[in-house]
């Protein structure tokens, strides 16, 4: 960006908190050919229209819109939070806990014919499966004794 226009971006800041009636009524955008751009208060010919001010009688539109809320909404809300958390955790220990004695189960119907060399793999992986299952159950329940 060059000088003058960061020069004229400063003035339209410093115009933004001005009163209108100071700042003037409507600010003009011209882009001539050589791609300078000019803002100014008067009208150009081939000029874009940025702003105009409001009527008095208009009040003035504000972008956000503040709602504090009160304490106990606060709590309300991480009370249901909590809620919805503590019925999310029981239900992944439930599934936990039916995949870990589906698993051992499986595991002692191998374990009865270990003759076959995939079926000593299968065995491997499924203790890793129970471990892995038995984990997941000791850290949900260590997170369900937290709320």
């Amino acid at each position: 960006m060059s000088k003058s226009g960061i020069v004229i971006v400063l003035v339209l800041l410093s115009l933004n908190g001005l009163p209108e009636s100071v700042a003037g009524s409507t600010i003009y955008k011209y882009v001539d050919q050589d791609g300078n751009v000019t803002f100014t208060n008067r009208p150009i010919k081939g000029g874009e229209k940025l702003q105009s001010s409001r009527q008095p009688s208009q009040p003035r539109k504000t972008a956000f819109h503040t709602h504090k809320q009160s304490s106990s909404d606060v709590v309300h809300k991480q009370s249901k939070r909590e809620i919805k958390r503590r019925e999310i955790l029981e239900h992944e220990l439930t599934t936990e806990m039916t995949l870990f004695s589906d698993t051992r189960r499986n595991l002692s119907l191998l374990r009865n014919d270990t003759e076959n060399h995939q079926q000593k793999e299968k065995i491997k992986q499924l203790r890793s499966k129970m471990q892995r299952h038995e984990s997941n159950i000791t850290a949900l329940k260590k997170e369900l004794t937290k709320l």
